[in-house]
């Protein structure tokens, strides 16, 4: 563990979540977060899990995608928003030599 980063409980990540217990050992069983521990009494989120949390949840409630779907579409996302970073930096890298 990072001794710098903030970590949630399990039960802390399900208020912050506000999702209910067994959608995030749902999710957790699913590879869609993996917080440390061997199981809910000793899991242990960063505070980046957060948002994928949300997201997962939302993907599930407000379009009804089983467990799996929103594994792969968080996957896809996840490889899609760096993508978009790395392109980003290439393109200021480019501008910066296009202007010599």
């Amino acid at each position: 563990m990072d001794p710098n980063a903030q970590y949630l409980t399990f039960d802390e990540i399900c208020y912050a979540t506000q999702s209910p217990s067994q959608m995030i050992v749902e999710i957790v069983n699913q590879g869609i977060v993996e917080p440390e521990g061997s199981g809910p009494e000793t899991w242990v989120f960063t505070t980046q899990m957060i948002s994928v949390t949300k997201r997962a949840c939302r993907l599930h409630r407000d379009l009804e995608i089983d467990w799996s779907g929103i594994a792969l579409a968080i996957s896809l996302i996840e490889e899609l928003d760096q993508l978009r970073d790395e392109n980003q930096r290439l393109r200021k890298r480019l501008e910066r030599f296009l202007d010599q």
